[in-house]
C-alpha cells in the first residue's frame, strides 16, 4: 500500500509534497470535528493537495470508497470498449477482493499521499503500464485506451461524485473551496496519465468545476449500446459489493444501493434491473441518514491507510477467497 502521512508529518510541517502547510503553521487534530477547521485555514490554489489529503484521510470511511468505486466503475464502462476490456481482464469477476484492494492502493496514493508525492507518481506510472499492457494484449479491441474522454470521465466522477450525490438528496454539497481543490487534483492527475497515442499532459481537460459537471452530463447522455460483457461485469460488481458489505438477510438492500448509486440509465444499459419506488425511498432515507451521521460524528484520528490496513487480506487469504473461475462465469455470487 502507498505510504501514508505519519503523525509527525501531520503535526508539524508536512503536506503530501513535504512542504510546510499554511505558511508553516502546525496542524491540530484537537476537537470533535477538526478537519473542517483545518481546511478553512488553507488556500485551495496553493494547498489543494493537502486539502484532499486531509479530507480523504480523516473524513472518508472504507465503506464510502466502496460506494464510489463500484457504481462509478459501472458508469465508466458505459462505452462498450470499456466493458469489453474489463471482461477481458476478468479481474472484477474472478478476483474482486484483490481488485478492490488494488483500487484502494491507487486512490490512497493519489488522494492521501498526493499526486506530487513519490507514491502518487509511482501509482500513476503503474496504472500507465497496466493500461498499455492490456492494450497490447487486446488487439481485437483497438483504441480501448486511446479516447481522451475515457480518461477524463473517471477523474471527474471521483472528484464530483460526493457533491452530486448529496445535492441529489437535497443536502448541502461540496464547499466552494473544496470544489476548487478537487478540480485541481483531477486536472493534475489527468496530466500524469498516458493513452496509447501518448501523454495526456498535452490534451485539454475541463476548465473548472462547472465544466467538469457539464462534461459528465454530456458523457452520460450519449447513446450507448447494451453488451453481454457490460451485463456480466456489472452483475459481478454488484454482487461483490453486496456480499462484501451486507450480511445475507439484507444483501438485497446492498444490491439496491449499488443500483441506486449507479443510476437508472446505467442499470438499464447493463441489464441489472432497477428498483421500485418504495425501495428507492428506503435507499434515499438510508443515504440521508448516513450523511447526517457523518456530520454529527467526530472526525477520524486514525488516517485512512491505517484503517484500510486492518481489513486488508494477505496474498494467502486472497488465494483462499478467490478461486479462479473460467472467464465468463459470474462467480459464486448469484443474483436472485
Amino acid at each position: 500500500m502507498a505510504t501514508n502521512l505519519s503523525d509527525s508529518q501531520l503535526s508539524s510541517a508536512g503536506g503530501p509534497s513535504g512542504q510546510p502547510e499554511n505558511g508553516g503553521k502546525t496542524m491540530s487534530r484537537h476537537g470533535y470535528q477538526w478537519v473542517d477547521r483545518e481546511l478553512r485555514r488553507l488556500d485551495p490554489d496553493a494547498d489543494w493537495e493537502r486539502m484532499i489529503s486531509l479530507y480523504v484521510g480523516y473524513r472518508v470511511p472504507e465503506f464510502a470508497l466502496a460506494m464510489m468505486i463500484y457504481p462509478a466503475t459501472m458508469r465508466m464502462m458505459q462505452p462498450s470498449l470499456g466493458s469489453a476490456t474489463l471482461a477481458h481482464t476478468a479481474k472484477l469477476e474472478t478476483r474482486p477482493h484483490r481488485r478492490f484492494q488494488d483500487g484502494n492502493d491507487l486512490l490512497v496514493a493519489w488522494m492521501v499521499d498526493g499526486p506530487s508525492s513519490a507514491a502518487g507518481r509511482k501509482a500513476a506510472d503503474r496504472l500507465n503500464r497496466i493500461h498499455m499492457g492490456i492494450a497490447r494484449s487486446t488487439p481485437h479491441l483497438p483504441g480501448n485506451f486511446d479516447d481522451v474522454d475515457d480518461f477524463i470521465y473517471p477523474l471527474v466522477l471521483v472528484a464530483t461524485s460526493s457533491d452530486r450525490l448529496q445535492t441529489s438528496l437535497g443536502l448541502p454539497g461540496t464547499s466552494e473551496h473544496m470544489k476548487r481543490a478537487w478540480y485541481l487534483w483531477a486536472r493534475t492527475l489527468f496530466s500524469m496519465l498516458e493513452r496509447e497515442s501518448g501523454p495526456l499532459a498535452v490534451e485539454e481537460f475541463p476548465g473548472d468545476w462547472n465544466e467538469m459537471i457539464e462534461f459528465a452530463a454530456k458523457f452520460e447522455a450519449r447513446p450507448y449500446e447494451q453488451s453481454e460483457s457490460g451485463h456480466r461485469v456489472a452483475t459481478a460488481m454488484m454482487e461483490f459489493f453486496a456480499a462484501r458489505w451486507f450480511p445475507a438477510p439484507v444483501r438485497g438492500f446492498g444490491r439496491d444501493l449499488t443500483r441506486y448509486l449507479a443510476g437508472e440509465r446505467v442499470c438499464r444499459l447493463h441489464r441489472i434491473g432497477w428498483i421500485s419506488p418504495r425501495r428507492e425511498r428506503l435507499i434515499r432515507i438510508f443515504l440521508r441518514t448516513a450523511f447526517g451521521a457523518q456530520c454529527l460524528l467526530p472526525d477520524y484520528r486514525t488516517p485512512l491507510p491505517e484503517r484500510l490496513q486492518r481489513s486488508r487480506h494477505t496474498n494467502a487469504q486472497l488465494k483462499t477467497l478467490e478461486t479462479h473461475r473460467p472467464q465468463g462465469s459470474s462467480g459464486p455470487f448469484q443474483q436472485p
